[in-house]
C-alpha cells in the first residue's frame, strides 16, 4: 500500500451495540445479506448473514473490531426482523484485540474462524505487539467465551498470528495470511473495501514473512463478519466433493518431477455459485510429508494460488486462494493436485474432512476422506531443461505503444529426451492494473502461438500448446503486449513467481520436468520483473485497443461495422479536442471508394456519435477528418469505436486497418489555453478487419481405434469439429459419409447387415437416425447420407464450433468382419447455406476417417491374480474372530475387458494354504474403495465359490477386486462356531482343474463370464505360462499373500520415553509401549487367551566414554520381576556402542502374558562421560521381537507390521 492515509475513527462514547442511544432511524426498508440491521424503535444491532440469520454482537468491543461507527445500520420492520432466526454470536475480528476471561489470566490472539491462539508469556506478547501490548487486551464474559475455539499450539515470538495487520519498517501495510505469508494491501481502496482499521496495524520489528498474493479488493474471507458461518450473498448453499474416476492411478513415479497425485470433482448446488477460498491438503501413506514438495492446485490445467511444501510435522498445509476457485451454479469442476516427491517412499495426498474446504458459506459434503492413490517415488533418469539468455534490458515505452517486449528467454533441453513446452504463468510485479497492458502474445521460435491475452489479478496464463523441443536443442520464448493508458512511471514487470509456473513435459516418459536451479532461473524469478517496462506519458495519450476489437472477419453489405476501438486520455490538464485532421486513415490492399461509407466515431461512455468525413480514396487509403469538439477531463480515459458501413462492392479478402497519428489531433488545454502537441505515442494502429463471405470449416477428429462386437450400441464411428465463420450462421441440410478404407472382401463390413442403426448428433443433440440407409458398393466405395435434417438442430452459429458425431448400433451377428473407417471426404459431401440462403462450400482440410473400426464376433476377458498393490502386497496375521483390515487384503483380482463390456458371473478361489472351513467363516471380495461387493461361505476344504456375481467390467477398462476373509474365533465364549486353529494359513489362488473336478462345484472353469453386448459366453481357461492372455485366468500356482490365524496380535509399537539428561548410575534407557489385540479368544481351558512375550533385541548406541552393564527389562508397574539382557555378540552383560542386547521376556513370570497395552521399561547401569549420549533402538520390529499369539502353548512368531525401526528416547548431556 503506497502511503495510505490514516482514516479518522470517531470515538463513540456511552454507546453499546445493545443500546444505541443516538442512532437516527430512517424509514423501515428491506435488508440484504451483509447488512447491519436493527428494528425500528429498538437499539439492538445485528449482522444479517446470507443464510438469512441475524448474528449477535455480544459487546461493544466486538462490534468496533469490525465497524468504525453505526452509519451503515439499516432499520427494518418488526415483522422482517422476526423473520430472521438468530444465528451465532459474532466473534472478535482476527488481528484486532487480544482476548481473555476475567477468571483466567491466559491471553489469546484471535485468528480466522474465531480460533484462539495462546500468547504464552509477556515476553512473546511484547515481541509481537510492542510494549503497549496490554492495551490491546479485552475481557470477554465467561458466557461468551464458548463462542471461540482454542487452537492447538501457541504463538511464537518470531511470527505474527494469522489475521494480523502489520508494517515492516515502511509505509506498506500487510495482512498475515493463514499460511504465514505477508499479503501486501495495495492501496487505500483495498484497505477500506475490507473494512480494516489503522488502529490495529502493528509496527513490527520482526522480519517480514514470505510475500503472498496481494490484497487488491474486497475479499469475502477477510471481511465476512460472520467468519463464514453465515455464508455470502448470492452463493450456493451446498457443494459436494468426490474423488474423480480418473484420479491418478497407484504406481511408481520419478522423484524430482512434478506429477499429478490427486484429482477430485467439486459440484455446486443449483441455487448459486460457490467459491472455494482455501483447501487444507493432508498427507497419507507411509512417506514423510516433508518429502511432498511444490504442491499446487490446477483448474482445467491452469495453476491457481501458489505452490508450497507440505508441513513435515503437521502432515498438512493450507492453500489459500486470493482469487477464489469459482464453481458456477449447477456445474462440476475437476481440480488436480500436482506435487514433486523428494524421496523414494510411498506417498498419497487428500482432503481429510469437509471442514478442510472453506467456501463462501456453502455447506461441504462428500465421502471423506478424499484420498488419492498411493504413488511410490523411484529414481529415474529423465530429461531436464534450464533457462538461458534471459533478457534483462529495461525499457521506457509510451502509452498506447504496441508489440512491446515484456519477457524473453530460451528453454534449453538436455540430450535425454524430447520435451513438450506447455503452460507458462507469469506474474506482473509492476503496477497492479489489469488494463496496463493488453493483447499479450506468446512467440516461440519466432512464431506467434497465442495472442489476445490479458493480465487478470496480476497473472497472465500463456500456453505454448505442447510445442516440441527436440533433445539437445533449445527454443526461444518471447512475450509481447500492447501498452494501455495508465499513469506516468507506471511499470510492467513480468516474472516467474515459482519454478513450477512453467510446464515442460518429457515426450518419452511423459513426466513434467523441473528447471535446473541456476542464475538464469533466479533472474527470471526477480520479483519486479527481469525486464521492467516503465511508462512515459505525454500530455495526451492515445491507444488502439486490439482486445476490444481484435482481428476478425467482416461481411460485405453490413452496417455499423466497428473497425477499431480508440482510447484517448489527457494527462496534463482538462482539454478540448478541436478536431481531427490528416492522419486518421483506413488502409488496405486494393481498396476502392465504393467499398466503405458512413464513417463515425462513437463515444462508448456517453453514446455520442461524431461524423467523420472521408476525403475519397488515394493510394488505397481513406483519409478521415472530424470537425466536432470533444471535451476531456484530466486523467479520465475516453473510449471511441470507429465504425462504418461495409458496402456490397467490398471484395472478399479485402483487408482494412485503422491508423491514428497523434499529429492528426488538434488539442487545446482548457487551463493553459495552449496547443497540446506532446502526444504519445506518435501513432497507433488497429487490427486487421478482413472481408469474408460465409464459411464452413469441417475438421475430422482423430480417435483411438475401436474393436466392436455384435450387439454393441452407441459406438462413435465418426467425429468432427465444424466451425462457422464470423460473418454468418451456417445451416447444414445434408451430410454424406464415405467409406475411407475397408480391408474386407466384396462390399466389406460397413453394410446394413452389420449395422442396424446410425445416429447423427450435432452439438450433442440427436439430429437424425437411419436404419437400412447404407448405400453398399464394392469396398471401399460404400457411403451413407443424412439428409433432410430438422430445422431446429442443424444450424451452427456465426463464429461457433460444434461437434458432429455419428454413433452406430451393431447387429446381433455379423455377416462379415473387417476393419473400416468412414469420413467426410470432399466439400460436396456437405450441403450448407448461409443466412441469405446462399450455398456455402465446406472447407475440408483433411480427408480421413476418425478411427479404424474392427468388427469381432465377441469380446474377451483377462483375469489376473496380483499382489503388487499396496493394499495387498504383504503377508499378515488375522486375529481369530476378526475380518481382514482394509489395506491388508490377501490379493487383488484384476479383470480386464476387451472389445465389449464383460459381466463376470462366477469366480472360484481355491485354498492353497492350511486353513479350512473350520478356520474361515466367510471369504469376501471388496472393490478398490473398500466396499464389500460379494461374500462366499467356504467349503470344508476352505475353497470359495462366488456365484451370481454380476461384476460388470466396461469395454477396454480394468476393474480390481480385493480378497479378504472373516476368521472364526478360537473358543470364544458363546460361539459355537469358534473352531479356528492358531497358526492356520489362509491363502488363495484361482481354482485348478483338479480342485474343480473334486469339488461339488458344477463348474469347468474358475471364472465364468458373458459379453455385455454380444451376449456370448466367454469361455475361460487356466493360463499355463504365468502371463494370462485372452480369455485366460492366472495359473493355479499363482497365490495370494497369506493371512495367518492368531489368537492375539501385536498391532503397534511406539517409543514412550522422553529425552532426558545422561548421568551415571542406574538409569532408564528405554521405554516401549506395545499394543496387542486378542478379540474374545480363549484357551482350551476357557481362560482368556493372551500373547506371550518371548524375546526382544535392542541396539544400544552411545557416545565416546559411555558404557552400560546389567541391562534389564520389566513391565511398567511391576519392578520386582525383571528379565536380564545378554550381549548377542559375546553373551556377556556389558555393552559398547552399536551392540545388541537380547532380552528373554518369557522369563517374566505372569507379566509376560499380555492383552491390550504393555509398556516395557529398559534399565541399565550406565557410566557417563562429558558431551555424550545413549539411545536404544529396535532396528526391525518384524525380526527383533518374538511373541506367541496363542499364550504359553503356541508357537513363536515375529510381527508383520508395516513399520520397521522404532527409535527410543535419547539421554544426553
Amino acid at each position: 500500500m503506497k502511503r495510505l492515509k490514516k482514516m479518522i475513527v470517531l470515538s463513540v462514547m456511552m454507546m453499546t451495540v445493545f443500546s444505541m442511544s443516538v442512532v437516527v432511524a430512517p424509514e423501515a426498508s428491506a435488508a440484504s445479506a451483509g447488512d447491519l440491521i436493527k428494528m425500528d424503535g429498538l437499539s439492538s444491532v445485528y449482522y444479517l448473514g446470507a443464510d438469512g440469520k441475524r448474528y449477535v454482537f455480544p459487546n461493544e468491543s466486538t462490534y468496533f473490531s469490525w465497524y468504525s461507527d453505526f452509519s451503515g445500520v439499516v432499520t427494518i420492520s418488526q415483522s422482517e426482523l422476526e423473520s430472521y432466526n438468530l444465528g451465532k454470536n459474532v466473534t472478535m475480528r482476527p488481528g484486532t484485540s487480544l482476548v481473555k476471561i476475567t477468571t483466567n489470566p491466559n491471553v489469546y490472539a484471535v485468528t480466522p474462524g474465531g480460533d484462539l491462539l495462546l500468547i504464552p508469556s509477556e515476553e512473546v506478547a511484547m515481541a509481537l505487539y510492542g510494549e503497549a501490548w496490554a492495551s490491546r487486551v479485552v475481557d470477554i464474559a465467561d458466557s461468551f467465551f464458548t463462542n471461540y475455539e482454542i487452537a492447538s499450539g501457541e504463538a511464537s515470538a518470531d511470527m505474527l498470528p494469522a489475521g494480523s495487520l502489520a508494517k515492516f519498517g515502511g509505509a506498506d501495510v500487510y495482512y498475515i495470511d493463514a499460511d504465514g505469508s505477508a499479503r501486501l494491501i495495495v492501496d487505500e481502496a483495498a484497505f477500506e473495501a475490507n473494512r480494516f482499521n489503522f488502529g490495529f496495524v502493528i509496527d513490527s520489528s520482526l522480519d517480514m514473512p514470505a510475500a503472498g498474493d496481494d490484497v487488491t479488493a474486497k475479499e469475502d474471507s477477510l471481511s465476512d463478519t460472520a467468519q463464514g458461518a453465515g455464508g455470502q450473498a448470492g452463493a450456493g448453499t451446498g457443494v459436494s466433493v468426490a474423488l474423480a474416476s480418473d484420479t491418478p492411478a497407484a504406481g511408481n513415479v520419478p522423484t524430482g518431477a512434478s506429477v499429478e497425485v490427486l484429482k477430485f470433482n467439486v459440484s455446486a448446488s443449483n441455487d448459486g455459485d460457490v467459491n472455494i477460498n482455501s483447501i487444507k491438503l493432508s498427507a497419507f501413506g507411509l512417506g514423510s510429508a516433508g518429502d511432498i514438495d511444490a504442491v499446487a492446485f490446477y483448474d482445467n490445467g491452469v495453476k491457481v494460488g501458489t505452490s508450497k511444501d507440505l508441513n513435515a510435522s503437521d502432515r498438512y498445509s493450507v492453500f489459500n486462494f486470493s482469487t477464489p476457485i469459482n464453481i458456477p451454479a449447477g456445474s462440476t469442476k475437476a481440480l488436480t493436485v500436482k506435487a514433486t516427491l523428494a524421496n523414494t517412499s510411498n506417498y498419497a495426498v487428500g482432503i481429510k474432512e469437509a471442514g478442510d474446504i472453506m467456501t463462501n458459506g456453502a455447506v461441504v459434503s462428500g465421502s471423506f476422506p478424499i484420498e488419492g492413490n498411493v504413488v511410490s517415488g523411484v529414481t529415474a533418469s529423465l530429461g531436464a531443461f534450464d533457462f538461458d539468455n534471459v533478457e534483462t534490458t529495461d525499457t521506457n515505452n509510451q502509452f498506447g505503444e504496441d508489440n512491446v517486449l515484456l519477457a524473453a528467454f530460451d528453454v534449453d533441453v538436455t540430450a535425454t529426451e524430447d520435451v513438450l513446452l506447455g503452460a507458462i504463468r507469469l506474474r506482473n510485479g509492476g503496477t497492479n492494473s489489469n488494463d496496463i497492458v493488453s493483447n499479450i502474445s506468446l512467440v516461440v521460435d519466432g512464431d506467434e502461438v497465442q495472442s489476445g491475452l490479458s493480465i487478470v489479478d496480476r497473472y497472465v496464463n500463456l500456453d505454448a500448446g505442447g510445442y516440441l523441443i527436440e533433445k539437445g536443442q533449445s527454443a526461444s520464448v518471447e512475450v509481447y503486449g500492447d501498452i494501455g493508458i495508465g499513469n506516468a512511471n507506471d511499470t510492467i514487470g513480468l516474472y516467474m513467481k515459482e519454478a513450477t509456473d512453467i510446464s515442460v513435459v518429457g515426450k518419452t516418459f511423459g513426466y513434467e520436468l523441473s528447471a535446473t536451479a541456476d542464475t538464469d532461473l533466479t533472474t527470471l524469478m526477480t520479483s519486479n520483473g527481469a525486464i521492467v517496462v516503465t511508462l512515459d506519458a505525454g500530455d495526451f495519450a492515445i491507444d488502439m485497443d486490439k482486445t476490444a476489437t481484435p482481428a476478425k472477419d467482416i461481411r460485405a453489405d453490413s452496417t455499423n461495422v466497428v473497425l477499431a476501438t480508440i482510447k484517448m486520455t489527457s494527462n496534463s490538464e482538462n482539454a478540448t479536442l478541436d478536431g481531427i485532421g490528416a492522419g486518421l486513415t483506413v488502409t488496405g490492399s486494393n481498396i476502392q471508394g465504393d467499398e466503405l461509407d458512413s464513417f463515425e466515431l462513437v463515444d462508448l461512455d456517453s453514446g455520442s456519435v461524431f461524423d467523420l468525413t472521408a476525403d475519397g480514396v488515394a493510394d488505397a487509403t481513406f483519409n478521415l477528418t472530424m470537425t466536432d469538439e470533444v471535451a476531456f477531463v484530466k486523467g479520465v480515459t475516453k473510449t471511441f469505436a470507429l465504425r462504418c458501413d461495409v458496402l456490397a462492392a467490398a471484395d472478399v479478402n479485402d483487408v482494412f486497418k485503422v491508423t491514428l497519428a497523434g499529429s492528426a489531433l488538434t488539442l487545446t488545454g482548457d487551463t493553459s489555453d495552449a496547443t497540446i502537441s506532446d502526444i504519445t505515442p506518435s501513432s497507433v494502429t488497429g487490427a486487421n478487419q478482413t472481408v469474408k463471405g460465409a464459411t464452413l470449416t469441417w475438421t475430422t477428429s482423430v480417435l483411438t481405434d475401436k474393436t466392436v462386437v455384435t450387439g454393441a450400441s452407441d459406438v462413435i464411428v465418426y467425429q468432427a469439429g465444424v466451425k462457422a465463420g464470423d460473418v454468418s450462421p451456417i445451416t447444414i441440410t445434408s451430410i454424406k459419409l464415405d467409406v475411407v478404407a475397408d480391408d474386407g472382401d466384396v462390399n466389406g463390413s460397413f453394410i446394413d447387415n452389420n449395422i442396424t442403426k446410425l445416429d447423427l448428433y450435432m452439438n450433442n443433440v440427436l439430429v437424425k437416425s437411419l436404419s437400412n440407409g447404407i448405400t453398399e458398393a464394392t469396398a471401399p466405395n460404400g457411403y451413407v447420407t443424412f439428409s433432410s435434417l430438422p430445422t431446429a438442430s442443424r444450424t451452427v452459429a456465426a463464429g461457433a464450433t460444434v461437434p458432429v458425431e455419428v454413433k452406430a448400433t451393431f447387429a446381433s451377428s455379423f455377416a462379415t468382419t473387417s476393419t473400416w473407417s468412414v469420413g467426410v471426404v470432399a466439400a460436396g459431401s456437405v450441403s450448407a447455406k448461409d443466412d441469405q440462403n446462399t450455398t456455402v462450400s465446406a472447407s475440408v482440410p483433411y480427408v480421413l476417417g476418425s478411427r479404424d473400426v474392427t468388427l469381432a464376433a465377441a469380446g474377451y476377458l483377462k483375469a489376473t491374480l496380483l499382489t503388487d498393490d499396496q493394499m495387498a502386497d504383504r503377508d499378515t496375521y488375522i486375529v481369530a474372530g476378526q475380518s481382514t483390515d482394509a489395506d491388508d487384503y490377501l490379493g487383488e483380482v484384476e479383470l480386464r475387458a476387451y472389445n465389449e463390456g464383460i459381466t463376470v458371473q462366477s469366480l472360484v478361489l481355491m485354498q492353497s494354504g492350511t486353513a479350512t472351513g473350520a478356520d474361515i467363516s466367510m471369504v469376501n471380495l471388496y472393490d478398490s474403495s473398500g466396499s464389500l461387493v460379494a461374500s462366499a461361505l467356504p467349503t470344508v476344504e476352505g475353497h470359495a465359490f462366488f456365484d451370481s456375481l454380476d461384476l460388470d467390467v466396461a469395454a477396454d477398462e480394468t476393474d480390481s477386486y480385493f480378497i479378504g476373509i472373516d476368521a472364526k474365533s478360537i473358543n470364544a465364549n458363546g460361539d459355537a462356531n469358534g473352531t479356528a486353529t492358531y497358526g492356520k494359513v489362509a491363502q488363495f489362488a484361482f481354482a485348478s482343474s483338479t480342485v474343480l473336478a473334486l469339488s461339488s462345484i458344477d463348474e469347468t472353469a474358475a471364472v465364468t463370464a458373458v459379453g455385455a453386448d454380444s451376449g456370448d459366453e466367454i469361455v475361460m481357461t487356466e493360463d499355463v505360462d504365468a502371463t494370462p492372455e485372452n480369455n485366460e485366468y492366472s495359473v493355479s500356482t499363482t497365490n495370494t499373500k497369506s493371512a495367518t490365524v492368531t489368537g492375539s496380535n501385536l498391532t503397534s509399537v511406539v517409543n514412550v520415553m522422553d529425552d532426558a539428561t545422561l548421568t551415571g548410575g542406574t538409569l532408564t534407557i528405554g521405554k516401549y509401549k506395545m499394543v496387542f489385540d486378542n478379540a474374545a479368544n480363549r484357551t482350551a481351558t476357557n481362560e482368556e487367551l493372551k500373547a506371550q512375550l518371548v524375546t526382544l533385541d535392542l541396539q544400544i548406541s552411545m557416545g565416546s566414554g559411555v558404557s552400560a552393564t546389567s541391562v534389564q527389562a520389566y513391565v511398567l508397574g511391576n519392578t520386582t520381576k525383571t528379565a536380564v539382557a545378554v550381549n548377542v555378540d559375546d553373551a556377556g552383560d556389558a555393552f559398547a556402542d552399536g551392540e545388541t542386547a537380547r532380552i528373554t521376556l518369557s522369563t517374566l513370570p505372569g507379566s509376560a502374558l499380555v492383552d491390550g497395552e504393555v509398556t516395557l521399561v529398559i534399565v541399565g547401569n550406565v557410566t557417563s562421560a562429558a558431551n555424550a549420549y545413549l539411545q536404544t533402538k529396535i532396528v526391525d520390529i518384524n525380526t527383533d521381537f518374538t511373541f506367541s499369539g496363542n499364550g504359553v502353548t503356541g508357537g513363536n512368531i515375529n510381527p508383520l507390521l508395516d513399520i520397521t525401526d522404532v527409535v527410543g528416547g535419547t539421554l544426553s548431556n
